[in-house]
């Protein structure tokens, strides 16, 4: 599994998977390093809420309804939780970024007030726009910290073992 107890995201991992919002990518392996896609976010966020009932489709373009994401995606995008492209194309396969995760969480928490002060990171000015107050509200409430002491590292793709970390601190909260 490549998993230890002295792994810094091993308690995270634990926890997601006792409470079944993310699955290992085979048996007895969760693959933590393996980049965080979309439909995987979806996914995620949808088993949070308790995999309700989807409202029909989000119609995007690369989401075929018998996909196995399909359900999550298509409830995500129906609560705003996540968007797709101007395209029509939602990117089911693309790397979900720091930033993008910190949206999602942000906007499936109902896009709570809260603001952080960032200027501990050197790179607090390149997160995007749309993911400020998401990233500020993460930062805020410890659902999301530094990739380093200073640094957010707002656009460097998520790991599965850095979703399933703000999972467990997101759902500390929440409850």
């Amino acid at each position: 599994s490549g998993r230890k107890s002295g792994d810094w995201y091993y308690d995270a991992v634990v926890y997601v998977y006792k409470n079944g919002l993310m699955d290992g990518t085979g048996p007895a392996a969760f693959a933590p390093t393996t980049v965080l896609t979309r439909s995987m976010a979806a996914q995620v966020l949808w088993n949070l809420a308790d995999s309700p009932a989807v409202p029909g489709t989000a119609g995007f373009t690369d989401v075929p309804s018998d996909a196995r994401y399909a359900g999550a995606v298509n409830w995500s995008a129906s609560r705003g939780i996540v968007t797709g492209y101007s395209t029509g194309a939602f990117g089911p396969e693309d790397a979900v970024t720091r930033e993008q995760l910190a949206a999602m969480l942000y906007r499936y928490a109902g896009e709570p007030d809260g603001t952080a002060d960032l200027s501990a990171y050197t790179d607090a000015g390149s997160v995007s726009a749309y993911a400020e107050k998401a990233v500020q509200w993460c930062v805020k409430n410890g659902i999301l910290t530094g990739k380093t002491s200073s640094t957010l590292a707002p656009k460097a793709t998520a790991t599965r073992a850095e979703c399933a970390a703000m999972l467990q601190r997101f759902a500390s909260l929440t409850k």
